[in-house]
């Protein structure tokens, strides 16, 4: 049975899991959606591909978590903590995209000028707003939890 202190470390372990496998989602969702986006501007397309970059990136470094070793490679103690800039970062930009997603299909995006006009609202097109969403709340868990430590 497991103690107390050892449930935690592995709970957050999970959580990190989950938070890689939701980024890659949305970013394969982000890449599926992307050349219809092409199709009607170039910008839209940019921020896809942008968005989705970051995407698999920080799912890698949800994964290897490189906040965890210490100077000569080996677990470090308090990792956790260590973490709490990462997660930040995630926090922000899990935000952001399904802020986007609300001013695109509400008002249209305003930079675009006067000819930009609401979006229409798709399965696919709530997909990695979803998931970004659940990556959300699992970031601000960690967030949390590495705060404590």
């Amino acid at each position: 049975m497991k103690q107390a202190g050892q449930a935690a470390p592995a709970q957050s372990a999970r959580l990190l899991r989950w938070c890689a496998v939701l980024s890659i989602g949305a970013l394969l969702a982000h890449a599926i959606d992307a050349p219809d986006h092409l199709r009607e501007w170039w910008g839209y397309s940019t921020f896809f591909v942008v968005v989705g970059a970051f995407q698999f990136f920080y799912a890698f470094l949800l994964l290897l978590q490189p906040w965890r070793y210490d100077e000569s490679g080996a677990p470090g103690p308090g990792a956790l903590r260590y973490g709490r800039g990462y997660f930040m970062l995630g926090i922000v930009l899990a935000a952001s995209v399904p802020a986007v997603y609300l001013v695109s299909r509400t008002t249209g995006l305003p930079f675009l000028g006067p000819e930009a006009a609401a979006e229409p609202v798709t399965v696919l097109s709530l997909l990695p707003v979803a998931e970004d969403a659940v990556l959300l709340v699992l970031l601000v868990r960690l967030w949390r939890r590495a705060r404590r430590t």
